[in-house]
């Protein structure tokens, strides 16, 4: 296998917990101070991998940095 791609969008129903077992739906999606993607549900926020894309990583911006674009997006929309 040489490329795989997953869609996951706001709705979709995930299994979280210790055992896998408790079905919760996504209410959003929002990227890390590591440049990873994260998961909210009901029962609070989840990785989505649990490793690290190095493609994904901002570069040499520091974690700082990125939250502050972050926020000034925010007030922008």
């Amino acid at each position: 296998m040489k490329n795989f791609k997953i869609e996951i969008n706001v709705g979709d129903l995930v299994n979280v917990g210790r055992f896998r077992n408790v079905e919760t739906p996504i209410k959003g999606i929002e990227i890390d101070e590591n440049g990873q993607p994260v998961i909210i549900t009901n029962k609070g926020k989840k990785k989505l991998f649990s490793c690290r894309l190095v493609k994904l990583t901002p570069g040499a911006k520091t974690p700082k940095q990125i939250l502050m674009e972050k926020r000034a997006k925010r007030r922008h929309t």
